[in-house]
């Protein structure tokens, strides 16, 4: 395996496996924030990517990509290392520097998307990549959840107050306040953003980017007009349209409810030191099912693959709109989790097989703007629609009736906007 195909896996593995994800909403919370500030923070955070997403990709396709991807890794720095000096209890502040965070996030997703993956695949002999990547994509699926299994178990643990005083007592340590105590899972990220940037500074470049033939200004608008030529071709071209609309179909929904999972796991009653555990579940599941979708990817259909994502999504939503209580509710939602394994792998493998070389980070790139775009307006009108069922049912922002109550339209939205998609792709087709 060529060393930027071992890297690539180390990258992926780092950028996205953060200790802070099993708390994710509850820690806007509990910093001070309301779901509807949660819901606009997340909504800058997705248009800073559809603002920079294909304009990343373009320059990545014209200069290189390994610079993209260590500016990701400087970036992804910088947004930890402002998490940890969040200060609890000061409102106004927090927002604005959770506002600073987002887009510094944002910038970091937008810079590495589309790079990292097209360096890694254009590492491959040019003669093998279809055969090898669905294999590249496997190792790293299990290295994802083995990845996903640390972060999870830890990242619920660091969280739960009374079990780090019970360590720190363990240890003959002094106690600490639950304003310190609820920073130690983004520490521990800030320690694996660095190790990120290291791994991204020994990237090296694939292949050889075009030559540059003019000023600094002169090159970027060659990248941009590259950008729009790149965006025709998608239009133009029917498998690479109908995968990018079924990305956006598919990954809004599912990121969405997994970016509220934790609100979730509060609404069925389970504590939060189990958050990590459910975490854990889902990513043995995803080291399991690692074969499957090779197997699949290299026997299956196109479309055999997302009739098989679209049920695991819909059960999954069904579950989740009418909770149970504990664990039942937990194993409800678990065929939702595991669907955006599969969604993740399967769009990869077609995409990359779709694009040619010179433009791979771009086609890349307009995957991430259009999935991100949907997932920004999606977060959004989430955000109207807690507001206006808090109002209906007359409850405060944080009873869980109001969450309750959204979820109970997910899946029918899930269905009507797949059907709708379907319906434009037969129409597109004619």
């Amino acid at each position: 395996m060529p060393s930027n195909v071992r890297l690539f896996l180390a990258f992926r593995l780092l950028f996205n496996c953060r200790f802070y994800y099993p708390v994710y909403t509850i820690l806007f919370l509990d910093l001070g924030l309301s779901l509807g500030e949660f819901a606009a923070l997340n909504v800058i955070w997705a248009l800073t990517i559809v603002l920079l997403e294909v304009p990343s990709g373009a320059l990545a396709d014209r200069f290189g990509r390994r610079p993209l991807i260590v500016a990701a890794g400087w970036l992804m720095v910088a947004e930890m290392a402002l998490l940890c000096l969040m200060p609890p209890g000061q409102h106004d502040l927090v927002f604005w520097m959770f506002v600073v965070n987002r887009i510094l996030s944002g910038t970091a997703e937008a810079c590495a998307s589309g790079a990292d993956e097209a360096l890694a695949y254009d590492s491959l002999p040019a003669t093998e990549r279809t055969r090898q990547w669905p294999a590249v994509m496997a190792r790293l699926s299990r290295l994802m959840a083995i990845g996903f299994i640390v972060s999870s178990i830890s990242g619920g643990l660091l969280y739960d107050h009374e079990r780090v005083l019970t360590l720190l007592n363990g240890l003959g340590l002094p106690a600490l306040e639950r304003t310190w105590t609820m920073k130690l899972p983004l520490l521990f990220n800030l320690f694996t953003a660095l190790a990120c940037l290291a791994v991204a500074l020994r990237l090296r470049e694939a292949g050889t980017p075009p030559a540059a033939g003019g000023s600094w200004t002169q090159e970027t608008a060659r990248a941009l007009r590259g950008m729009l030529a790149t965006g025709t071709w998608i239009w133009r071209h029917e498998a690479a349209f109908r995968l990018i609309v079924l990305a956006v179909v598919f990954d809004s929904i599912i990121r969405l409810f997994l970016t509220v999972a934790s609100n979730f796991y509060r609404l069925v009653g389970i504590d939060e030191a189990w958050y990590g555990v459910i975490g854990t579940v889902a990513s043995l599941l995803g080291l399991a099912s690692a074969g499957l979708m090779e197997r699949m990817t290299r026997h299956g259909r196109e479309r055999d693959h997302f009739l098989f994502v679209a049920a695991l999504t819909f059960a999954g939503l069904l579950g989740a709109a009418h909770p149970q209580p504990g664990w039942t509710g937990i194993a409800l939602i678990l065929p939702l989790m595991l669907a955006m394994r599969f969604l993740q792998f399967f769009v990869s493998h077609h995409l990359n097989a779709a694009a040619d070389s010179a433009h791979r980070a771009t086609v890349l790139s307009f995957r991430g703007l259009t999935t991100n775009l949907a997932y920004g307006l999606l977060t959004l009108l989430f955000g109207w629609h807690t507001a206006w069922l808090q109002g209906r049912l007359n409850l405060p922002a944080e009873d869980p009736g109001v969450f309750a109550a959204s979820l109970q339209l997910w899946p029918w939205w899930f269905a009507g906007s797949l059907a709708l998609a379907l319906l434009v792709l037969r129409w597109r087709r004619r």
